[in-house]
């Protein structure tokens, strides 16, 4: 799907993360072992290796890249997203999608995307989307597994490229199976200028590599 932007009517996907086994587990990138109970340190060869387990596939929509009459919109990449109540500071890299489809989300869940062909905080509306693994098996967990426990009228400052910052504040916070989520909903690009923080939650099925839900914290500008 490289050329995903020019196929009308197309869906880009976005689902849940790679995972740990117990906390502080580590293990080598690929191929990833399936969780266990045991404790951390490096895997024993006993484990039998699962392939790398990306988001599962959820449909969000997407637009033409076709050129029109609309004025052009600058756009200003976030960098950083703060959340201090909650001890979450992480950089933000803008990202598109992977060789799978899936948005390409940075492999240490200490840093987070941002789906870069959506809108940003300088956007006047539409929902700015940034996401992040909830943990890893080589990098442990990861700080957005706290949104989980955010409330609303938590304050959520986004850094912008070019030094700006704006703050949002959440409005809800929704842990959804990854096979009901409306993603239109979530990467909204007509609604009002919002932010959604989304990672993964729930339970971890072995079986499948996936967590089952999807954690999204949902803000406004305040």
């Amino acid at each position: 799907m490289a050329s995903f932007l020019l196929a009308v009517g197309g869906v880009l996907v976005l689902g849940g993360c790679t995972v740990t086994g117990s906390v502080g587990e580590v293990a080598q990138p690929a191929p990833r072992t399936a969780p266990s109970s045991e404790a951390a340190g490096n895997p024993s060869p006993a484990p039998t290796p699962v392939p790398p387990t990306d988001l599962p596939a959820d449909e969000v929509p997407q637009s033409s890249a076709a050129l029109d009459d609309r004025p052009e919109r600058i756009t200003v990449p976030p960098s950083r997203v703060v959340v201090p109540s909650l001890d979450i500071d992480v950089p933000v890299t803008p990202e598109g999608i992977d060789d799978d489809g899936a948005l390409a989300l940075p492999d240490d869940p200490e840093v987070a995307s941002w789906y870069r062909f959506g809108p940003s905080p300088s956007s006047p509306s539409g929902t700015t989307v940034v996401a992040a693994h909830v943990d890893s098996a080589r990098y442990g967990i990861g700080p957005f597994s706290r949104l989980a426990s955010a409330s609303a009228g938590t304050i959520v400052t986004v850094a912008d490229a070019d030094g700006s910052q704006v703050d949002y504040v959440i409005e809800r916070v929704e842990l959804a199976p990854k096979t009901g989520i409306d993603w239109s909903q979530v990467f909204d690009r007509a609604g009002p200028a919002r932010l959604a923080l989304v990672t993964c939650g729930g339970e971890f099925d072995a079986s499948t590599g996936h967590y089952v839900s999807n954690v999204i914290v949902t803000a406004t500008r305040s």
